[in-house]
């Protein structure tokens, strides 16, 4: 059973059990104000349903996306490799097809004598310079240099190899096998080499083995034997 309550507030003041005097309209006003509260009660309990009701919803998406797969940025470029070159030096020098280290057959005398390996000589018969090295600080003649050709002989030290990997030291066998068309010279042998301008190898040669080792330009410009 249902019981109205602005019916009961209504009974309630008009009950002539009720000690105390009721001032007229009053039971309008108590009327009007449960009214008020109560609507005010229906607004609250519609809103905190609403509330409840989102936050289901909230906590749904959010579980579903817990289950779900994630999503990953785009992956950027893959970063560059660089590389460096690094020119190790052997251990053991080689000559060059035209030249030994810093000399060149060729080379201009100042060019030559501004390297710091060469130490003045005397004048061949034909007026070429001649040089002491620091590879051979006793050989006059080392390097030959000719005032209109230029660096025109050039000794090896005794560690350095040629392109074939004859040193000082190798014996004549050796030498030919490595060089088949070496041409045998009273002082030893002789090797036309490729290369510009043109220039031939001299292997000075005593007791079947390899003493000396020049590079030299094919002139006669100076005093070469």
């Amino acid at each position: 059973m249902t019981v109205d309550l602005d019916d009961e507030l209504r009974r309630l003041f008009q009950d002539q059990r009720l000690d105390i005097p009721v001032k007229p309209g009053a039971d309008d006003a108590v009327v009007t104000g449960a009214r008020r509260v109560r609507r005010r009660r229906r607004a609250l309990a519609s809103a905190g349903s609403a509330f409840a009701v989102a936050a289901l919803v909230a906590g749904g998406v959010a579980l579903a996306g817990l289950g779900g797969p994630t999503s990953m940025p785009p992956a950027g470029p893959a970063p560059s490799t660089v590389t460096k070159t690094v020119s190790v030096e052997p251990s053991t020098p080689v000559s060059g097809s035209v030249g030994y280290g810093v000399l060149k057959l060729g080379m201009a005398e100042a060019d030559a004598v501004s390297t710091g390996f060469l130490t003045r000589g005397p004048d061949d018969s034909l007026g070429c310079h001649t040089y002491f090295t620091q590879g051979h600080p006793d050989a006059v003649g080392a390097v030959v240099i000719s005032p209109t050709a230029g660096v025109v002989r050039i000794t090896l030290p005794d560690d350095a190899k040629t392109s074939m990997g004859i040193s000082v030291g190798a014996s004549v066998a050796d030498l030919k096998a490595r060089y088949p068309k070496a041409v045998e010279h009273d002082f030893g042998f002789t090797v036309t080499a490729n290369g510009t301008p043109s220039w031939v190898y001299v292997f000075l040669v005593e007791s079947e083995a390899v003493t000396r080792i020049r590079m030299q330009l094919d002139t006669r410009e100076c005093f070469l034997t």
